[in-house]
């Protein structure tokens, strides 16, 4: 079903999600690679195209290339913003610093960032364990504009 003129189309759901990189993925050096490996602006587009009827077998709703490539530039942007907070890469402020990593998020940092997803798996490994979780934790607590007593620690220079 299509959207009026004006309207806003529904917003991608889990499937169509787990759909788009499913069909992405494969074509990705199609569609990304180096020059000497991407096909024209034409095959692109039918490619995109093929991408979307595939999304659209869903029924979920009538998604076109256009749309599907748009999300797909979204998710990457937001996955490579992720990872690099997690790193300790870029700025903690903004919209994606605290947003958890997904699996479909990894999967896509191993195709379209993979030097980035090496070094985001390696840091894992090195940070290990429950201190590592609570460690985060207090991090997103005390970030996020609630402060240190938010989880019971004492201003410093001053005694509970």
């Amino acid at each position: 079903m299509a959207a009026a003129s004006g309207e806003r189309a529904p917003a991608f759901t889990a499937q169509e999600l787990e759909r788009l990189v499913d069909g992405v993925l494969p074509q990705y050096t199609l569609l990304y690679g180096p020059p000497d490996q991407q096909v024209s602006a034409h095959q692109k587009k039918d490619i995109w195209h093929a991408i979307a009827k595939d999304v659209r077998t869903l029924g979920v709703h009538q998604r076109r290339g256009t749309h599907c490539r748009k999300r797909w530039e979204d998710i990457c942007r937001w996955s490579k913003k992720t990872a690099e907070a997690q790193l300790g890469m870029a700025s903690q402020r903004g919209r994606g610093a605290r947003r958890p990593m997904t699996p479909l998020m990894f999967r896509i940092l191993a195709v379209a960032y993979p030097e980035l997803d090496g070094r985001l798996r390696a840091s894992e490994q090195t940070q290990g364990g429950d201190y590592n979780i609570i460690l985060r934790t207090l991090r997103a607590v005390e970030g996020s504009g609630w402060g240190r007593r938010a989880v019971g620690f004492p201003r410093p220079g001053r005694v509970p």
